[in-house]
């Protein structure tokens, strides 16, 4: 298969797949979260707090005391539907298709090579040896959250979405078998002929080469150069291009050994929807300290699925048969400390590093796929210094792998919240992943609060632009929508 068609259709082939499941990132997972910048753990108020902080929970309904920053005690009931949606491109990926678009296609070198064929695969050779190997892909993350909560307790159902495609660069094997035998018919010759098109020097300089790095033996070597000559020597276009072509033959000389029916180039589809119900409880010290946890029953769909882009038939695709389920379950523990003005919070979440195995089964290498949940450390602090103003600085004490290794994450998140006379909240915040390159992602949000109903909505768009099919867009977006009941 062409490689450049395969990237040319990345993003359609990924976004075109069904939504899969959770995603292991402390991503700005609820609509409040994404409008303040992804900062909620100090100051999370409402059923996510089950997401972001389940301390917050032992505060529900409690008595009115003067540490109480954000109006938790007047929290008995609520219940919340919760959507978002998020997609980040990463990597060289459109660098890596303008280069391939430009070269022949590595299919049509076969059988017995013209002296134009020969300059093609010098130029598949050379042009897939300078691809940027650097990680690439696209991902795709989604979530939705149904949940309750009533005084200290929490109960609800979560889906959310990390599903990644990448491709993998091998630009060392890149060569092609018995290209020179194929190009001679096996010819072999004592001594080279006096060169008619190229120089002495350069038919030395290739006739070495094919002997040192090819492997032939003298008398193919001379057999290859001559052939070659005489057909540049009878082609009108290739006047004027003698050390151009001597460098082709140079180029595919020192790819021997490496042959492109090796290479393995790949794309390759990871996607696990882990869909958790989970119970929360919160229990409160004393007014100022506050602990809680979140039991998770989980059930996983995952997809693991590669595709060699060279010398394969294969096509991208979706296949409802390599999806395998397994379960498990999961821990999450939070602490708050609050005192006048000031809120500080910690969540841990997947203690005990919930896994789910694929079978491999779809996979070129047959290896069994392990998607664990590994164990989250995130840290938040808010001042408020009225009961409708909340300003919070939260950072990840961890670094987090989605479905690929490549995909990485640790957030550092800043986000400010007004709730205009407890009817029009308004949102602005910010994120960077530090450990991924989509610049600084600013973020805005609404709520509005019809007594007991509560409408929200968060954007986020990344400073930072990418270029896919000559057109450029946001490394990374977001946005989000819920609805909420909560007295």
């Amino acid at each position: 298969m062409n490689l450049k068609y395969m990237m040319s259709g990345l993003m359609v082939a990924v976004l075109g797949l069904p939504a899969m499941a959770q995603a292991a990132e402390f991503a700005p997972s609820s609509v409040r979260a994404l409008g303040m910048g992804g900062s909620s753990v100090a100051s999370t108020h409402g059923v996510d707090a089950s997401y972001w902080n389940p301390a917050a929970y032992g505060f529900f309904g409690e008595a009115l005391s003067e540490v109480d920053n954000n109006q938790l005690s007047e929290k008995d009931f609520g219940v919340e539907l919760d959507v978002g949606v998020s997609g980040n491109i990463f990597g060289p990926l459109d660098a890596n298709r303008i280069k391939l678009e430009t070269l022949p296609d590595p299919s049509a070198l076969t059988g017995g090579l013209s002296s134009a064929q020969i300059q093609d695969a010098a130029a598949v050779v050379s042009g897939i040896s300078s691809l940027d190997t650097a990680p690439m892909g696209v991902n795709v993350f989604a979530n939705g959250t149904l949940g309750a909560r009533v005084s200290n307790y929490g109960l609800g159902v979560r889906t959310a979405v990390d599903l990644n495609s990448s491709i993998t660069i091998d630009n060392v094997n890149v060569g092609f078998a018995d290209i020179f035998n194929t190009f001679t018919n096996g010819a072999v010759l004592p001594a080279t002929p006096a060169p008619t098109y190229f120089t002495a020097v350069q038919v030395n300089t290739m006739a070495n080469d094919l002997v040192s790095s090819a492997g032939l033996t003298s008398g193919e070597a001379n057999a290859v150069v001559a052939a070659y000559d005489l057909a540049l020597a009878a082609d009108p276009t290739a006047a004027g291009q003698q050390q151009q072509n001597a460098d082709a033959m140079n180029t595919i000389t020192n790819a021997a050994g490496t042959d492109l029916a090796n290479n393995n180039t790949a794309l390759s589809l990871r996607g696990v929807a882990v869909t958790e119900v989970g119970f929360t409880y919160g229990y409160a010290i004393n007014e100022r300290l506050s602990v809680g946890g979140v039991i998770k029953l989980m059930q996983a769909d995952i997809i693991a699925s590669d595709t060699k882009l060279f010398n394969t038939s294969s096509s991208v695709s979706f296949d409802q048969n390599n999806v395998e389920t397994s379960t498990d379950f999961g821990l999450d523990l939070g602490v708050m400390y609050r005192i006048p003005s000031w809120q500080v919070g910690l969540t841990i979440k997947n203690i005990n590093t919930p896994s789910f195995e694929h079978s491999g089964v779809g996979t070129f290498s047959g290896t069994p796929y392990l998607y664990e949940l590994k164990p989250q450390a995130k840290f938040g602090a808010a001042w408020m210094p009225i009961d409708t103003v909340s300003v919070e600085l939260g950072y990840d004490l961890t670094e987090n792998e989605g479905a690929i290794a490549s995909s990485k994450s640790q957030y550092w998140n800043f986000g400010a919240e007004w709730d205009a006379w407890n009817i029009l909240a308004l949102r602005l915040g910010a994120f960077e992943n530090m450990s991924q390159n989509i610049g600084l992602v600013t973020t805005a949000g609404l709520g509005l609060n019809l007594w007991a109903v509560r409408l929200d909505l968060g954007v986020a768009v990344s400073s930072t632009k990418v270029v896919f099919e000559g057109n450029e867009v946001p490394a990374y977006a977001a946005a989000a929508l819920a609805i909420a009941v909560d007295f």
